[in-house]
């Protein structure tokens, strides 16, 4: 049986078990955002920073791919006609408006979408960050974690591939909607012994690629840093690393080893109270184990990310540039990439520069562009908001874990028809 064969009846297994395992439904689901029933009060705590490279960047990428689609709930829109409308709120900037003019601009020209609840639009923000790290080319007695490529033998199963295969299959609705949504697999291909057919297999997890070895002596090395900076680089996905000669690279997500993201803080409970739960209190425990208790801890969670070199900053899934304070990271089978925002939350103050817990919690809101995606960022009442880079962000990227509101801006009907009528008539000089 030749591989291709392999890979997709185990695909088929994979996919029974996935979909004849008990799952809550998913509440609210994707289809049940919808206009809210009262605009909020709107405010932008930045502006105009970072407001006009956010936006002209997703002007940009739609235009790209202006026949896809965006999904709000009941209503679509296509790509090409959501870019037109950021394009008139980006050429509003470029021209110098003021804050309450690009405030009326958007209430009178976009309504707010979000999901029902107590109240509308409810979802837990945390934060990310770039980190800046150690890093040194040859493993050290500081530097024993290594960051690695991705490997040769990484297979991706693009499962929207293959579904057409399933179709016919009496599978309940909300499993066909699970289907909609499984769009890969990723594992290796065990190739078998003589008489036995190759099959694909889950990828290694955390503890067999840095306990048991498994990429050892294939020169994926980009770097080697501290174990518990890397562990933290591949939560926050991308950062910077700096070698003893003042070298800096950027490096990226390039891939994952398609096992699913498991928070270590919640094991943690019994040294750590929930109120105090934090990066920088998930780090100071961590550091002060001996290095079997914490890759004890670390293995709780099997999901890895492998990286590549990135020629400038941090990159996001929909391939644009991360904006501090302003680009989103969502669960895109709920929320269209590339889509503006606008997002009401508590930013924590510290006392001194030195502080690592907040004094204090500040309400503020802003305008957000969604442009990115990450494993533990999942469902409707998720969002992550990219804080910056280094150590200040960190600290405030760190204790970010509060209920906010957060609402979709999608342009009216009579606002796309005015700017399609008056771009005709500017590519046809009338």
């Amino acid at each position: 049986m030749n591989l291709r064969t392999a890979s997709i009846l185990s695909a088929a297994f994979l996919l029974f078990l996935y979909l004849s395992c008990e799952r809550p439904p998913e509440v609210p689901g994707p289809e049940s955002m919808r206009p809210v029933p009262l605009v909020p009060a709107v405010d932008d705590d930045l502006f105009p920073e970072g407001l006009k490279e956010s936006i002209g960047a997703s002007v940009e990428k739609l235009s790209q791919k202006k026949n896809s689609q965006l999904v709000f709930g009941q209503k679509t829109i296509s790509a090409g006609d959501y870019a037109l409308a950021l394009n008139y709120l980006l050429g509003r900037l470029e021209a110098g408006v003021t804050k309450d003019e690009f405030i009326k601009d958007v209430r009178e020209n976009f309504d707010f979408y979000g999901f029902p609840g107590k109240p509308w639009g409810r979802v837990f923000i945390t934060s990310y960050f770039s980190p800046v790290l150690s890093a040194s080319r040859t493993r050290t007695p500081e530097h024993t974690q290594a960051l690695y490529r991705i490997p040769d033998d990484l297979v991706r199963l693009g499962i929207d591939r293959f579904v057409k295969r399933f179709e016919r299959l009496s599978f309940l609705e909300e499993d066909k909607i699970a289907l909609g949504k499984l769009q890969s697999l990723y594992g290796r291909v065990d190739p078998g012994s003589r008489g036995r057919m190759a099959e694909l297999v889950p990828y290694y997890s955390r503890s067999e690629i840095d306990s048991g070895g498994r990429l050892r002596g294939k020169k994926l090395e980009i770097a080697w840093v501290d174990p518990v900076d890397a562990f933290f680089l591949q939560i926050q996905g991308s950062g910077k690393i700096r070698f003893p000669d003042g070298e800096e690279r950027v490096i990226g997500y390039a891939a994952q080893n398609g096992h699913d993201y498991v928070a270590i803080g919640k094991f943690l409970f019994e040294w750590i109270p929930r109120e105090k739960m934090s990066m920088w209190a998930i780090e100071s425990h961590l550091r002060s184990l001996s290095y079997a208790e914490r890759m004890k801890v670390l293995y709780k969670n099997p999901s890895y990310i492998f990286f590549r070199r990135l020629p400038g900053k941090p990159q996001t899934a929909f391939g644009t540039e991360v904006i501090d304070g302003r680009t989103i990271a969502t669960d895109k089978a709920f929320f269209p990439r590339g889509s503006l925002a606008f997002m009401e939350f508590e930013r924590p103050v510290f006392e001194t520069p030195s502080s690592v817990e907040p004094s204090q919690w500040k309400p503020v809101s802003r305008f957000v562009i969604n442009h990115d995606s990450g494993g533990a960022i999942k469902g409707a009442r998720r969002a992550d908001l990219f804080w910056g880079e280094g150590k200040d962000a960190s600290r405030h990227a760190g204790v970010m874990k509060n209920w906010g509101k957060f609402f979709y801006l999608v342009p009216k009907g009579e606002f796309l028809t005015a700017l399609r009528e008056k771009n005709s008539r500017q590519s046809t000089g009338g």
